[in-house]
């Protein structure tokens, strides 16, 4: 009897064990987008798509769109997509922004510049479930947590035009996953899976002044470290307590079986 549940107990060990490794290989990942990612949609086209060309036009070959790539030595990536509003080349459309992902969450760093009001919407077709919100984009990180990853979520940027001459750059585009989702990225006209529980996805405000979030550019080493470093504690601690469970059993178990054996020799 007391080697079965010696036994219970070491395949508890184990079980316990191999979940916390488990916990270890899995972690979330991100991938950042620079402005003039393939993966991005602007609405009217932007001018200028690649680093070598942007804000080098000649005078016959002036950008007239709403949205213009620009070179900035501050910007992640090199350059800034930036916009102040509808122009006439444009036809006076007013400016957007899309993305389609498969993700647990977005965050979108706005360049230092930006003072333009942006109407934030985020989507899904199969469930319908849409939330918007208008933001400051001199906020310069807009973080949309909670989404389902298993069905595809659209990301637009509106531009919200006012009596004031405004400005909206966007330097990169941060999409949060887990580490087995193999296709983030999809095409705008691409339908959705099949349909999900309702998930409501939430738009973040960060906290101006030093409390503000840092970009989410990727894990850093000491990220990775940190998660790895808990994991193994966790399993430290569920061996040790493993441990001296057995012990204490162990030791309890041997004054009763001497004091039957002595009953038994009576």
């Amino acid at each position: 009897m007391f080697l079965q549940r010696q036994a219970v107990l070491t395949w508890l060990f184990v079980a316990l064990l191999g979940l916390t490794l488990i916990s270890v290989v899995e972690a979330d990942v991100n991938i950042t987008l620079e402005d003039t990612a393939a993966q991005i949609t602007y609405s009217p086209p932007a001018c200028g798509l690649t680093l070598a060309s942007a804000g080098t036009e000649t005078q016959g070959q002036i950008c007239d769109s709403a949205w213009r790539i620009i070179t900035a030595p501050d910007a992640s990536g090199g350059t800034l997509t930036t916009t102040s509003g509808p122009t006439d080349g444009s036809g006076g459309l007013i400016p957007q922004l899309f993305l389609s992902v498969r993700a647990l969450a977005l965050h979108v760093k706005t360049s230092a510049a930006s003072n333009a009001i942006v109407n934030v919407s985020v989507s899904t077709s199969n469930p319908i479930v849409t939330v918007r919100s208008e933001l400051n984009s001199s906020l310069r990180f807009i973080s949309i947590i909670g989404l389902p990853e298993e069905t595809v979520t659209t990301l637009s940027l509106t531009f919200v035009e006012s009596n004031l001459t405004t400005t909206l750059g966007i330097d990169t585009i941060a999409v949060t996953i887990s580490d087995n989702n193999i296709a983030p990225f999809v095409s705008p006209s691409l339908p959705p899976p099949t349909s999900l529980p309702t998930v409501t996805p939430s738009i973040v405000i960060p906290n101006s002044g030093p409390g503000a979030p840092s970009s989410p550019s990727g894990q850093t080493s000491g990220d990775i470290a940190a998660e790895v470093l808990g994991a193994v504690m966790g399993a430290v601690l569920i061996a040790s307590g493993v441990f001296f469970a057995m012990f204490y059993y162990r030791k309890r178990r041997r004054p009763a079986q001497s004091n039957t054996e002595e009953k038994a020799d009576t």
